[in-house]
């Protein structure tokens, strides 16, 4: 038996007559760049849809279309109007561009330094299966990520992230959050790599100092990853580390403390492989958990307690086998649970994908991914400047045409954006 029942229908019903209302007052047109990329156009200066009572106002850039406004998100049609890369005004109105225009992704989780090694065997063959092992791909210091990124010199790490932030952009990316390996010069290169591609694209530079691993097997502990720790906080946004399991109590609280003292974030991996590290991980305080793919309901209070927010890979966690987070009971507990890609050696940068997996595995309502992708990430990483399309907010947006094959016929734009949407419907990014 069917699970819709006559509300649900009337629902769609209403949005298939909301759609041709708008067609028959100009809300979609044909498709037509012009509309949506206007230069130094005259126009209204406030949200008022009472034209006649504005001033007209010469503004750099005006993007028309369906605009996803605010956090949740509401669907209006009507006009972006952008000032010096800021939006200024939002006028709501029928216009006749059929383009969506979305705000664009922040990816919360990343590790674009490993983009060199792309598909690599995730363990040994079993008759038809393969036997993953995460700790023999990832973990540091001789996984196998580990031992072929020490072969790597500083301007092919460079070129290689280069293509990633690159792949970041055209994904509608618009700030990714990520864990650079190779402690202080690692971290340059990422810098390097995105100044190079000259994209409006933000790194949120999670710094790993090299020296930690290994120590804590003696009496007296070699002290040069504190100046190294030191060095990285000078130019990162903080420190992004493996795993509790993988430092000593030693390492884990003056990393911590140096960390905070300088007013940076903590990241920790925590929870992916099993729950054996989730204690230790929550008692550092961190700005942010990566996975908690074993989370149970205490751990999920504590985190939940701590107001600590937790970014999910679910791609990632389904490609090596470590099973699905908790991501219904996270934010039942009140959690802020973002979105993040994982390693590029294994999944592609794709937010798009993050949103259909989720969408399907879980079954959230649209706007709780929605924001997943957008609003919780920027409020997650401290990126107040963009995650929502609103007035006073950077113009960090995705224009989608809505008639492209694939989204076509879409009845709810909020849906098809989530549910169906792909980078191949990108028209442009402001």
């Amino acid at each position: 038996m069917s699970g819709f029942n006559e509300s649900d229908f009337d629902r769609v019903n209403r949005l298939i007559e909301k759609n041709k209302n708008l067609s028959k007052s100009g809300g979609f047109g044909s498709l037509n760049s012009s509309d949506c990329f206007s230069s130094s156009v005259s126009s209204p200066n406030s949200v008022s849809s009472d034209l006649s009572l504005r001033k007209d106002f010469v503004y750099d850039r005006v993007v028309s279309g369906t605009i996803f406004l605010g956090e949740n998100p509401d669907i209006i049609s009507g006009n972006i109007y952008i000032e010096n890369g800021i939006i200024v005004d939002i006028e709501e109105r029928p216009v006749k561009s059929d383009n969506w225009i979305a705000p664009r992704f922040v990816n919360t989780h990343t590790h674009i330094g490993d983009s060199l090694l792309k598909d690599p065997p995730l363990g040994n063959e079993h008759g038809f299966c393969i036997e993953k092992d995460l700790d023999a791909l990832v973990k540091p210091p001789n996984g196998l990520k580990h031992k072929f990124l020490s072969q790597i010199g500083f301007d092919e790490s460079v070129d290689a992230m280069e293509s990633a932030v690159w792949e970041l952009f055209l994904n509608g990316v618009g700030v990714f959050a990520d864990f650079r390996e190779g402690g202080l010069e690692g971290t340059v290169a990422l810098l390097k790599a995105v100044s190079n591609t000259g994209k409006d694209i933000f790194p949120f530079v999670f710094g790993r100092p090299g020296h930690v691993y290994g120590i804590g097997s003696n009496d007296h502990p070699n002290m040069d990853f504190l100046e190294e720790v030191r060095d990285i906080l000078e130019v990162a946004d903080g420190i992004g580390l493996s795993g509790a399991n993988d430092l000593d109590d030693y390492v884990l609280t003056k990393i911590t403390s140096k960390t905070h003292l300088k007013r940076k974030k903590l990241a920790i991996h925590a929870g992916e492989k099993d729950r054996s590290d989730i204690k230790e991980a929550l008692a550092l305080s961190p700005d942010l958990l990566i996975h908690m793919t074993h989370a149970n309901d205490l751990d999920l209070k504590k985190a939940a307690d701590l107001q600590i927010p937790v970014s999910v890979c679910v791609r990632s966690n389904l490609t090596t086998g470590v099973g699905l987070p908790p991501v219904l009971k996270m934010l039942k507990s009140g959690i802020s649970v973002s979105i993040g890609t994982d390693n590029m050696m294994l999944n592609s940068p794709d937010m798009f994908e993050e949103m259909h997996f989720i969408s399907r595995l879980y079954g959230l309502s649209d706007h709780h991914v929605f924001k997943m992708a957008t609003s919780n990430g920027a409020k997650t990483l401290g990126c107040g400047f963009t995650g929502s399309i609103d007035i006073g907010k950077k113009a960090d947006l995705i224009v989608l045409n809505s008639k492209s094959l694939n989204l076509k016929n879409v009845q709810d734009p909020l849906a098809g954006f989530v549910r169906r949407a792909c980078k191949d419907d990108i028209l442009g990014i402001v």
